[in-house]
């Protein structure tokens, strides 16, 4: 029950720090609802207007609730103590042909029994005389809020939740869904009418044991219920294995299953991350959000406002690993000696039934462990990023890691047209999609490589170096951050040719092939960009069928690139040199190991990128010399 206890502490801690969102909306005995009928009556039961509220973040209120009608479900659902349903609340749905007598009566009997009890709170009395009068529907309908009978709104206003309020002639108006007392009165009215006490396997007490768990954890699934069983209904089809009852696999008294549950509602409301049709939540004890540890090395470091621009724009190594340490030694301290934090991902497997797909919690003694294990994710995987700062009108550059939503989506997506998005070039705006259910499964399996120091899975690999080899599928910006993002991911298997800088002593052939092919490709790059051309070298076109079979479709590109290092003149000159010394390089080789090259594997790709990243260089010491500074923003846009 370590989750279970972690999301218990969690509660109290935030309830004792008076946290202002869980006491409004997740206190025990209440629920959250969508309720958009607002119904006024005056301080004597009469009606006194209402009003649809279309405003959805208005719509939102949390009502009291019982354990049976927080967790309802079925074709006999339990009402709710006092805000409810129209169809509940309408005791005139006879005379609009409605069939909610059982529900209404229902609903009646436990209002009654409530106002009827020493905690019978007198704003609900109120509300107990209006509704006596059975005119709700009728006066909805002379307000202009109903529609027509047995029409789509009329029905659809049926469902909805219905809040009330009082009109009070010497005092401002009171919102009875924010009245505390009537909060207070209904949780003493309840634990007076729980049923007998058992043995609470959380606590280890005699307490009152709940029978209905709360459903509405997770809004994308709403019915979904972390603890379940329908044992009662099934008795003889399901197979239950040792016990005989629901009761002997699990019993939580109500306390805490409300407090646990209301927990895990405000942390997924507060900082959970959607992955896919999956939830994150990353929390400590304190309420405290830890999902940093998966983003970039950009976010989990964040910027220190009085550090300067040179540390904040990191570009070596060095730097890179100074700040790193740094933001590990800061988080590490961050921990108190009897705090825990925890990393939880939800999935509902069923439409009724919340599974937990991955859980892992550290205390203090295994954080220090734990902030050492994702400093040699960040430090292992990072290379080096470029994007274009539009306010500052510059490029700029840091060394991280990618994150791992950045990686399951290139490796499970494919690149689509966004409607709307437009760009300069070809006029369309590119996106990448992917499935939700492969996608949140693909990050599942990524969290143990942060957290708990495992390789990246072989599949993913394979994936991002199968689709970092076809360059036309995308656009030139998510290419190159494909391209990045497969570095950055299989550096790590191939250290001696890893680096982000050039290896010019080694005589790889996959690696010496990359190299090669980016010279080939600068070439044909430059030379069209001094006749104002813009269109895709050869290089890019024939990628993929170079890194099939390197040594026939070398010729092939050479062949093609003779007329641009005629166009270029003696401004081709040291890429020549380049290209030439790089087959110096592969000449090592014996020859049968060149004309045998098939399939290139990821050191193509870390040889294509890391002398992409030598040119770039020098394009940017010519820029700053007063050469062409703008064209690296024409050509990425």
């Amino acid at each position: 029950m370590g989750m279970m206890d972690l999301l218990y502490h969690t509660y109290e801690y935030a309830y004792e720090a008076k946290d202002a969102e869980l006491i409004e909306n997740y206190q025990m005995a209440q629920i959250s609802a969508t309720a958009p009928i607002e119904v006024w009556i005056t301080e004597n039961g009469e009606f006194a207007g209402a009003s649809y509220i279309s405003d959805k973040n208005r719509q939102k209120i949390s009502i009291p609730c019982t354990e049976k009608s927080s967790g309802r479900s079925g074709k006999n659902p339990v009402p709710h103590p006092l805000f409810d349903k129209l169809t509940y609340l309408a005791g005139d749905g006879t005379a609009y042909k409605i069939d909610n007598q059982k529900a209404h009566c229902t609903y009646m009997q436990n209002l009654r029994m409530w106002c009827g009890s020493k905690w019978g709170n007198p704003y609900v009395k109120t509300v107990l005389c209006y509704l006596e009068k059975k005119t709700l529907l009728q006066d909805l309908e002379r307000t202009g809020i109903l529609g027509e009978p047995k029409s789509k709104e009329f029905d659809k206003r049926l469902e909805e939740v219905v809040r009330l309020g009082i009109r009070r002639d010497l005092q401002t108006d009171l919102e009875l869904w924010r009245e505390k007392s009537i909060q207070e009165d209904f949780r003493n009215y309840l634990s007076l009418s729980q049923g007998e006490k058992d043995f609470c396997y959380f606590s280890g007490q005699m307490e009152t044991v709940s029978e209905n768990h709360p459903k509405s954890i997770w809004n994308r699934n709403a019915n979904a219920k972390l603890i379940s069983a329908n044992e009662k209904e099934n008795r003889g089809f399901v197979y239950s294995g040792r016990f005989e009852t629901a009761n002997q696999a699990a019993q939580i008294s109500y306390e805490a299953s409300q407090k646990i549950h209301n927990a895990l509602k405000w942390l997924i409301h507060k900082q959970g991350i959607p992955i896919g049709d999956k939830i994150l939540i990353a929390w400590g004890v304190d309420g405290s959000n830890q999902e940093d540890m998966f983003g970039s090395t950009d976010g989990f470091l964040g910027k220190d406002e009085d550090e300067g621009e040179k540390e904040a724009v990191a570009d070596t190594q060095v730097e890179f690993a100074q700040r790193l340490k740094k933001a590990i030694y800061g988080k590490e301290q961050d921990l108190g000696h009897n705090e825990k934090i925890a990393f939880l991902v939800l999935e509902a497997t069923t439409k009724g039934r919340l599974s937990v797909s991955y859980y892992q919690e550290y205390g203090f003694i295994q954080y220090a462990q734990l902030m050492k294990t994702v400093e040699r994710w960040h430090f292992a995987h990072s290379w080096k990023y470029d994007w274009y700062d539009a306010r500052k009108g510059a490029w700029k550059s840091r060394i991280m890691a990618p994150s791992i939503f950045d990686i399951a989506e290139f490796a499970e997506g494919v690149e689509r047209d966004v409607k709307g998005g437009k760009v300069k070039g070809d006029g369309k705006k590119k996106k990448i999609e992917s499935n939700e259910k492969i996608l949140g499964n693909t990050i599942v399996r990524l969290l143990p490589c942060v957290l708990e120091g495992r390789a990246v899975p072989e599949d993913i690999s394979r994936k991002l170096l199968a689709k970092a080899c076809h360059p036309l599928c995308y656009s030139e910006a998510n290419w190159n951050k494909l391209l990045k993002i497969t570095c950055s991911v299989i550096r790590t298997k191939y250290k001696e040719v890893g680096s982000m800088e050039i290896n010019k002593d080694s005589i790889d052939i996959p690696y010496n092939y990359g190299r090669w092919l980016a010279c080939a490709h600068e070439i044909e790059r430059r030379a069209l960009r001094s006749a104002s051309e813009k269109r895709e070298t050869n290089a890019m076109r024939l990628f993929t069928k170079y890194a099939e079979h390197p040594n026939k479709y070398m010729a092939i590109v050479q062949s093609k690139i003779q007329v641009y290092e005629t166009k270029l003149g003696q401004k081709a000159y040291w890429l020549q040199n380049e290209k030439y010394r790089i087959s110096q390089q592969l000449n090592q080789n014996p020859l049968e190991k060149l004309v045998a090259a098939r399939h290139l594997d990821g050191r193509m790709i870390l040889g294509f990128e890391a002398q992409m990243e030598t040119f770039q260089k020098k394009e940017e010491k010519e820029a700053a010399a007063g050469g062409e500074a703008n064209e690296r923003i024409e050509e990425q846009n």
